[in-house]
């Protein structure tokens, strides 16, 4: 199955209207939107459930607050999946999401390191794609100034569970995929580190029998 993959797009998703190339799932790591208010998620819901995707996954990122704080105000169509700490089963593979990342000043899902070292201990052992707002500590997550800002927490449960694919977003600087000890990380940022939505999807190519997937280099 191919797997369309985005993230970070800060209210500025129709920049990706002629730039998404086909696939049977679209994933969006998080940052959806940029105040994080009720009608601006609710709007990017509109816009992606209209997406010709037969799948369409997406979790909450800082800047999505209202997920956090006001979820009975969201309507999220059947057709669309939202995962918080979750799991769903897509032909035969499991795919686990948040939107947490570590703290840093007052945004949303923003958690201390021991709810956060509890959450991913809960990681299910068997799940085959994972997906997280912040990029785990020392993959994906150097930002300009040369810090890794990743969770080291998400970093010591990658090592357990072993994903196949792990899609992340949060630092846009690193936009970018590599390959780790068996697992394909992929950080699908749409917009650059000053908020200029320049970056293509990252699209990767799943084989569910043998759990192994590759990036498409050119999938247009």
């Amino acid at each position: 199955m191919r797997i369309v993959c985005i993230s970070d797009t800060h209210n500025q998703y129709h920049a990706l209207d002629n730039k998404l190339p086909a696939g049977d799932i679209i994933i969006h790591a998080g940052d959806l939107v940029t105040h994080g208010t009720v009608e601006e998620v609710q709007q990017f819901i509109s816009w992606f459930q209209q997406l010709p995707f037969q799948y369409k996954i997406f979790v909450g990122g800082n800047h999505d607050g209202s997920l956090e704080h006001s979820r009975s105000k969201i309507n999220i169509p059947d057709d669309v999946i939202y995962l918080e700490n979750s799991v769903v089963m897509i032909n035969g593979v499991k795919i686990w999401g948040s939107p947490v990342s570590p703290p840093y000043r007052s945004f949303g899902f923003m958690w201390d390191n021991k709810r956060r070292e509890e959450l991913y201990q809960t990681i299910p052992d068997d799940c085959q794609i994972l997906i997280n707002h912040s990029p785990p500590l020392g993959t994906l997550d150097q930002i300009l100034e040369g810090s890794h800002v990743g969770c080291q927490f998400l970093a010591q449960q990658i090592i357990r569970v072993k994903p196949s694919l792990l899609i992340c977003g949060h630092i846009h600087e690193s936009y970018g995929f590599t390959n780790k000890e068996g697992t394909l990380y992929v950080n699908p940022s749409l917009m650059t580190r000053k908020y200029d939505p320049q970056n293509l999807p990252i699209v990767v190519d799943y084989d569910e029998i043998t759990n192994s997937c590759q990036i498409v280099a050119n999938p247009w």
